[in-house]
């Protein structure tokens, strides 16, 4: 997978970076220095689906729905059954959260496969277009998400399916 762009988007808690390939967004990285480290940012000519995906994250920052459609994904080193819990996680809508078991169930596995689906959405490296930090423990505890719990309940908290 080789990328050909990388775009800075300016977020209050640092830079957020996507990294393109041909094919689409293959990377979404969310700052996990709170001050917002410098950022080199490096790349050919952006895709076309750089603006919409600015416009997106912008809309999605300001509060509004956004499900992130008209971004073309590149998900080329994923396994299958990363691709299909993603999938599915990508079906729990904004201003709702399920659980691991949840969604294990959702895709015909047993409910003691929530580790196994934990850990392919760990793996996910477009968090916020495949929404990952939607998913709770068994008991509705905030836990798992790469860029941190603070990232997690700001993002749900935004999407109004977690009060302050």
């Amino acid at each position: 997978m080789t990328t050909i762009a990388t775009m800075c988007y300016h977020h209050a808690r640092g830079a957020i970076l996507a990294h393109f390939t041909p094919r689409g967004l293959c990377r979404l990285t969310l700052p996990v220095d709170p001050q917002g480290a410098a950022v080199w940012v490096k790349g050919g000519d952006s895709p076309a689906a750089n603006d919409r995906f600015c416009a997106a994250l912008t809309r999605y920052f300001a509060g509004e729905r956004e499900d992130f459609e008209g971004v073309p994904i590149d998900l080329d080193g994923a396994t299958a059954f990363q691709r299909q819990v993603w999938a599915a996680a990508r079906e729990v809508a904004w201003g709702r959260t399920s659980t691991y078991g949840e969604l294990a169930e959702k895709l015909n596995r047993k409910k003691t496969s929530a580790r196994a689906v934990g850990r392919a959405l760990g793996a996910n490296p477009i968090a916020i277009i495949v929404p990952c930090h939607r998913f709770l423990a068994a008991n509705g505890d905030l836990i798992g998400f790469a860029a941190g719990l603070q990232w997690k309940r700001e993002l749900l908290e935004l999407e109004g399916s977690l009060l302050s």
